[in-house]
């Protein structure tokens, strides 16, 4: 389990700016639960380790139920995962209400992963402030592993997130998830010590930051 949704820990940002921040990000993403816009947003193929192409676009509408059971499944398989969570990474339609929900295929079309994108006073930021971008639920299907997958996630949120003029991407992982860590280390991202939380008692946050050029 790489996040979950409690209270956000940002304190430091201003009320003003997340309202501000929030209507300019509800007017940027309406209507894309539906699969909307998705011409001009990450999308492009890069060559998959085992065969064919992997791509990277927005979520359909009428995938958005895969891309919940596909995320819930990737968790359960790490373990460790609050039952009450497990609904929540399910409920990929009410993520798409809110934020963009990219998924990568295969050449076939077949679901391999999904990331949720969300900027600063937006129901599902939990450690971003003015001017970043942030991204959750990063899930790789357990059969897809070893693919680039996760990697080529990464990539296309670092692209969106310039295209919405984010000047940092952050995000926030469990102590344990020790194979995203390497990901994240290996794509420029550091840690950012200072935005550790813990949405509950037993559950340690660590916060990781990359700065876009």
């Amino acid at each position: 389990m790489d996040h979950v949704n409690h209270a956000d820990p940002a304190a430091g940002a201003d009320g003003a700016d997340r309202a501000r921040t929030a209507d300019r990000v509800g007017a940027d993403l309406a209507g894309r639960a539906a699969g909307a816009g998705s011409a001009g947003r990450p999308g492009g193929a890069v060559r998959d380790a085992m065969a064919g192409t992997l791509t990277v676009r927005p979520a359909r509408a009428d995938e958005l139920a895969a891309v919940g059971e596909l995320t819930a499944a990737a968790y359960l398989a790490d373990g460790g995962v609050p039952e009450f969570y497990v609904e929540e990474l399910r409920d990929a339609s009410a993520r798409a209400e809110a934020a963009e929900v990219l998924v990568a295929t295969d050449h076939t079309g077949a679901l391999l992963g999904t990331v949720t994108v969300c900027l600063p006073g937006t129901p599902l930021a939990e450690i971003s402030r003015p001017g970043e971008a942030e991204f959750r639920m990063l899930a790789t299907d357990p059969a897809a592993q070893g693919r680039g997958v996760g990697r080529s996630l990464v990539r296309a949120v670092l692209d969106r997130a310039a295209e919405l003029g984010a000047r940092r991407v952050v995000l926030c992982s469990t102590t344990a998830n020790h194979r995203a860590h390497r990901i994240y280390r290996d794509l420029g991202f550091r840690r950012l010590p200072e935005r550790d939380w813990s949405p509950t008692s037993d559950i340690r946050l660590l916060a990781f930051a990359r700065d876009l050029a």
